[in-house]
Order: C-alpha cells, then structure tokens, then sequence
C-alpha cells in the first residue's frame, strides 16, 4: 500500500510556549492543541472517508462527528485538517475548507468557499512544485479568481438566486437544479483537487429549503468534483441535519464523542509534562496518573486540569515535588468546578431541576444506573418547565447544548450526564426544590 492511500495523522502540533499555554482558560483559545491524543477510531472513520474518495468514490460518505461542549469536536477537526494539509501535494492536491453553518442556506456561499479553498492550496502548491506543475497550479489559481469574481459579481442573480442567497422560486425541482447548476459551474476548477469540507458548530445549520438542496450537492456532489464533507457538532447535529435533508448516512460514518480512556488522558498529561517541566520519571508517573485521573479523560478538564497543574509547577521552578501534587490536584478541582458552573450558567431553569435530575439518576440500579428516559426527564422538570411556558422538548434541546445532558447511544430517548463528577457537582449545589413546585 502506498504511502498516500494510508492518510496517517498530522505530526504533532508544536507546544505553545509555557507562558502562552499558561495564560490561556479554555481550550479552544488556540489553534491544534500540542498534546492531543486519542480518537482513534474517529479519525480511522475520517481517513477512512478520506481514501474512499482518493480511490474515485464521490457521494454518500458524509461524516457527522458531535458530543457535548468540551469533549473535544473542534480538536478532532482541526487535526483532520491538518491531515489533509499535510497530504496536499502537487502530484496529489487535497483542500481542507472550512465552512461556517449559515453558509449551507446558499450554494452560491458553500462554492465561494469551495473556490476560495482551492485558490489558496493553488498558491502554496505552485511555490512548492517544479516549473511545469507550478505553472498549471498558476493556471488552476487564474481559473479560481476568475470563478470568484463572476460568483462574487453576479451571484445572487445566477440559477434564480435573490439577493441573501434564498431561491427565488418555491418548486422543489427548481430549488435542486439551481444548486446543482451552480456546483457545476465551478466543476472545472473543483475537479482538479480532493476537497474535504469541514463545518464546525453544525447544530446551528439553518433548517431551510435552500439548506435542503445545498446539502444535497454536498452529501452527492456532482460526480467529477470530489468532495466529502464532515459535521462537527453538538450532540443533536444529526437530528438537526436530518430536518436540512441528510437522512441516509453511510455505516459507522455517525461518530458520537465521548470521554477519552484513562490511558489516552495519562499520555497526554505525559507530553505536557515532558515539555516543560522537571522530575524524575517516577514523579511524572505520579503526577500524569493522578492528574488523568482527576480529569476523568474529558478534553476540556484535560486542558483545565494541566493548566492549573503547569502553574503550580512553574511557580515551584519546574519542580515535581510530591508534596505539590495535593495543591495542584485541589486548584485542578476547582477548574472543573468552574467548568460546570459555566455549564450550569447556560441552562435556561433553576438548578435545582439539574440537581434533582442527577440524584434520581444516580440512585438508579441495574442497566439503566445513571440513565434517565424521556419521560422521567419530563416528569422530573414539569414543574419548572409550566412557569417558563417550555416544552421538554426545548429542555432537553437546552441541556445537550449546555452540555448538561449527552444522548446514550445506541439507546433512543434515553440520557446521561456526559462526565461523571457533573453528577456529583450538581448533587452539592445548596440549592433545594421550592414548595410551590412540589407536586
């Protein structure tokens, strides 16, 4: 097997410097995150699509990648794209675009950004090539510009596109051919490459007509732009997508993030360790195993967790001493402390409805401990949910995207709190039922 058809991972980001990597709060203040680790059968789903259209299979391979807030979306697809930076190359040209939600209501806007992709790659690729490929790769760019300028001009008027990119026509068949047409359009540029389109927080996609018929020219392009597109998102992306008209997803290509594994948590507090920081090797086995531990394998406690270590460390001169680890360990508590508190922040009903909702699921025995169905859920915030006029629906929408609640997979309307000390965070909160809420 060739090197290209096995589409391994990026190298490693580069460490940010100590007094960068210190100073940030949250994980998603940076770029590619220097110690990412794990997703291994995520990103074997990713390459696996990749190869399928390197080997000519265009269509049918759309990826959805979604979980709770913090659990590590937005890292898994930056190091996709990484991959397929890295794999770019003149004789093989790839393009990671990235494509932001509200851009899928128009197929003018996703192919502007398809263009814009491959403008971009062209450039690189024609610095890097010898003379004769630089020159189609200049010639490739030309195209692009050209593209761009005629889409950017004349746009909103091509294909029975009004101005805001919404179709002009209400017919269902017309709607489908406009998007088609204007994929098409582009086909001469766009086929000259592999294109992967990334689009991050994608449980915001717009549910339109317009959405429905941009989805489908990217779940089946026309046949000679090869192009494969990936949905990172909360943990109803696919329901949400399902209402933009992807309702048939190719086997295992629905990847539900959950917690890392205790070993991928301690490797990656390793490389954080080795890249800054002082000790023997049995105090870093020491700290990385309890700081792991403490994180639970959920990425954004991961980045909390080692901050508040790194701090500890640095202001003790880069030291491991053991004595040091009840401190770090303690500040690390408080950062995931403050982590559900913002999550909490974002529920839209008294914490009380939370906290009762984690005591009755952790009281649970047998196979559904600490699952809670639809109907309990619904049950158990009544109360609440009549004084603000909201249905369970809207709660449960809320609490996954406040990061509260997680769907069980492979188990329908059923729910579980995403991390296992958020149970134990919202049990404490001093806060009891009101009686105007008893039943």
């Amino acid at each position: 097997m060739s090197h290209s058809s096995l589409f391994p991972k990026p190298p490693p980001a580069e460490p940010l410097s100590e007094e960068i990597w210190l100073k940030q709060t949250d994980r998603s203040e940076v770029g590619r995150e220097a110690f990412f680790c794990g997703r291994n059968s995520e990103y074997e789903v990713f390459r696996q699509a990749a190869n399928s259209l390197r080997s000519g299979r265009i269509g049918g391979g759309t990826m959805i990648f979604q979980g709770a807030p913090g659990v590590g979306k937005t890292a898994l697809m930056l190091e996709c794209m990484e991959a397929i930076r890295c794999h770019s190359t003149p004789d093989d040209p790839w393009v990671a675009v990235f494509c932001r939600p509200v851009s899928l209501m128009s197929p003018v806007a996703v192919v502007m950004e398809l263009i814009h992709a491959a403008n971009e790659e062209s450039r690189r690729l024609s610095m890097m090539a010898p003379d004769g490929i630089a020159q189609q790769f200049k010639k490739l760019a030309k195209l692009g510009k050209k593209l761009y300028a005629e889409m950017s001009e004349r746009g909103v008027g091509m294909a029975g596109l009004s101005v805001g990119g919404k179709l002009e026509t209400e017919n269902r068949m017309d709607m489908d051919f406009a998007s088609a047409w204007v994929f098409g359009k582009a086909a001469p540029l766009l086929e000259k490459y592999h294109l992967v389109v990334f689009v991050d927080e994608a449980q915001n996609t717009p549910v339109a007509d317009t959405t429905r018929a941009v989805m489908d020219c990217l779940h089946n392009p026309p046949k000679n732009i090869p192009l494969v597109t990936a949905f990172f998102g909360l943990s109803d992306t696919k329901q949400v997508l399902s209402l933009c008209g992807l309702s048939r997803f190719a086997a295992n290509r629905v990847m539900n993030l959950q917690s890392l594994s205790l070993e991928d948590a301690v490797v990656s507090f390793r490389r954080m360790v080795d890249a800054y920081y002082n000790g023997t090797d049995e105090q870093k086995v020491a700290w990385t195993r309890a700081l792991a531990e403490l994180s639970q394998g959920w990425p954004q406690h991961i980045n909390r967790v080692g901050v508040a270590a790194g701090q500890i460390i640095r202001t003790n001169a880069g030291q491991l001493d053991r004595h040091l680890l009840k401190q770090a360990l303690e500040d690390g508590t408080e950062q995931k402390n403050n982590y559900y508190a913002e999550r909490l922040a974002a529920c839209t009903n008294s914490p009380w409805v939370y906290k009762q909702l984690a005591m009755t699921a952790t009281t649970k025995e047998g196979e559904l401990a600490g699952i809670l169905s639809d109907e309990e859920i619904d049950q158990l915030s009544n109360p609440a949910r009549s004084r603000r006029q909201q249905t369970i629906d809207e709660f449960l929408t809320n609490a996954l995207h406040a990061g509260v609640l997680a769907p069980v997979e492979n188990l329908p309307f059923h729910y579980q709190f995403p991390v296992p000390s958020l149970c134990d965070y919202l049990q404490a909160l001093p806060v009891k039922m009101p009686q105007t809420a008893r039943v």
